[in-house]
């Protein structure tokens, strides 16, 4: 090869990496502009929130679910969930729709984290109340809010932890869990109106909820990152019990 022919394919070879050097400079850019957009608009204000949701949950008194001073910190309280063997021991509360407290907390804070919720549309005797609530999980790993749903999807462990329990209006109702599942916002196990006729009957086959149940409870939350995809745990009432001042044995400690 010629001197003249070795000096063009010199300068080809350069310029081929300043292109290939000025390719990685500009995919290192946006990636390091991608992280630190998500760090700026997720992580962060994420990590604030946490730190903001474990604060309130210190202030929360010790109180019966039954102790009108919940009405007094939020008049949208309306019982307590719980569920042996879980994280799930939280106030309820119900807005005028189904978007406030997706981002507020209990005690009124705005908050990604939001609060436990009842669908604004349950009456007092409806007979499916359907409650919602966030997944998620603090710096150790640990399970919050609805987060410990998902471990009823294992047969051992929702085996083991059968019965969700709701106090309201001083009577204590406790739910036998009959499913467990991976579903999406257009799953008719959110349905509400059962005043057509054989429509709470055929609710009831729909979802595999015993033939003879008069009331069920769906408990729902995210599953992944698509903001249609579901996961829902339902119960059939079991037993209610009437609480009284006197026989109130369902003291329990917030969080």
């Amino acid at each position: 090869m010629g001197k003249a022919k070795r000096q063009v394919a010199e300068r080809q070879r350069k310029k081929r990496w300043q292109k290939i050097v000025i390719c990685l400079t500009a995919i290192t850019i946006i990636c390091a502009t991608a992280i630190a957009y998500i760090a700026y608009t997720i992580v962060i204000p994420y990590v604030s929130d946490m730190i903001a949701f474990r604060r309130e949950q210190a202030t929360l008194p010790n109180l019966s679910p039954f102790d009108i001073h919940w009405l007094e910190i939020n008049p949208d309280y309306v019982g307590w969930l719980k569920i042996d063997g879980t994280n799930i021991d939280f106030p309820v509360v119900r807005g005028n729709d189904n978007e406030k407290y997706l981002t507020t907390t209990f005690r009124g804070e705005e908050n990604i984290l939001g609060a436990v919720f009842m669908d604004y549309r349950n009456i007092a005797d409806s007979p499916h109340i359907i409650i919602y609530g966030h997944q998620a999980r603090d710096e150790q790993d640990n399970r919050l809010l609805f987060g410990s749903l998902h471990e009823f999807i294992d047969d051992d462990f929702l085996s083991q932890h059968p019965t969700i329990m709701f106090m309201q209006n001083d009577t204590l109702s406790e739910f036998e869990i009959f499913s467990a599942r991976r579903t999406d916002i257009h799953d008719p196990a959110y349905q509400l109106d059962f005043s057509a006729p054989g429509s709470w009957a055929a609710f009831l086959e729909r979802n595999g909820a015993p033939a003879d149940a008069e009331q069920i409870i769906t408990l729902s939350t995210c599953n992944g990152a698509d903001n249609d995809r579901r996961l829902i745990v339902q119960g059939a009432l079991k037993r209610t019990v009437p609480v009284t001042a006197e026989q109130d044995e369902f003291c329990v400690s917030p969080f």
